[in-house]
């Protein structure tokens, strides 16, 4: 766990070289929930990208980059959300607290984001209920917690941010980390492995449709995750389109990097993800 840490420590350092130089939203003015000085990270924060060629009430995609809930990876966030505004839909990329805080904290970052972002649709120019999170990894493990945990919002809140709802109208999956469970593990001592473990009810009424993709020759995610997480949406009514491609390891992003090597084991099927995204996307109004 030790060697983890100090591996997110410095991937930590930096992403927050990288994130520094755009302009960041922090999501709290004060009072940060569960916040604790001595850890030392950056406030949760978005950085927003308005996309020039979006059209009046299309859609956001807040990004939630991935690392194993010990950091955020760099090329799993604002290459995305530009690519996306390539397209004329607007998105964020979200800035979230990892271990050693609790997952449920970490959530708490998420589902604010989603509330300061429709609470600012209308300044920033997208519809505010067309909302999608898209995780990579850990950050698609913690996309579907915001999916299963989104709220209406307190309407007692004198925030008027928290009076949002935080439940997302898309969720985008890209090779996540979801471990399927009946139940959570309620062992006391701390345990990194149990941050991917998600009980899904099946009788939940409000998870909205949702993409999925992923490698089968993925190195650290089996790809049947990915299936039996299709299978379970599919169980509860959820609209689903899923792809598979056959090359690309784990953490490939947008999966351009080795573009144009056919057959080389690198990820030049997997990089059209984005553009299917973008048609399923457009075909649910963003």
């Amino acid at each position: 766990m030790a060697t983890g840490l100090l591996e997110g420590m410095q991937k930590l350092a930096v992403w927050k070289e990288m994130i520094s130089g755009y302009d960041r939203q922090f999501l709290w003015d004060k009072d940060i929930p569960d916040w604790d000085d001595s850890i030392e990270q950056e406030k949760p924060s978005i950085a927003f990208f308005k996309s020039e060629k979006a059209r009046e009430n299309t859609g956001c995609v807040l990004v939630i980059p991935g690392g194993k809930y010990l950091y955020k990876s760099t090329n799993e966030a604002v290459n995305v959300a530009k690519k996306f505004n390539d397209s004329g839909i607007a998105a964020a990329v979200l800035d979230y607290r990892v271990v050693p805080y609790a997952r449920d904290t970490i959530l708490k970052d998420a589902k604010r984001a989603i509330r300061f972002l429709r609470f600012n649709a209308k300044k920033y120019g997208f519809d505010e209920d067309k909302i999608a999170v898209l995780g990579f990894s850990a950050g698609g493990n913690l996309a579907s917690l915001c999916a299963l945990y989104g709220d209406d919002g307190d309407q007692s809140s004198p925030d008027p941010i928290e009076r949002m709802s935080s439940r997302p109208n898309a969720t985008v999956f890209c090779y996540s980390a979801i471990n399927v469970v009946d139940e959570y593990d309620d062992d006391e001592e701390f345990s990194l492995i149990s941050y991917f473990d998600v009980v899904f009810d099946r009788e939940y009424k409000h998870f909205p449709p949702s993409f999925i993709w992923q490698s089968m020759s993925d190195g650290m995610i089996n790809y049947k995750t990915s299936l039996e997480l299709a299978t379970v949406l599919n169980e509860m009514n959820v609209p689903v389109e899923m792809h598979l491609f056959p090359y690309g390891d784990h953490g490939q992003g947008l999966a351009d990097t080795k573009k144009g090597e056919i057959n080389k084991g690198d990820n030049y099927l997997a990089s059209c993800w984005s553009d299917l995204c973008v048609r399923w996307l457009k075909n649910y109004g963003f």
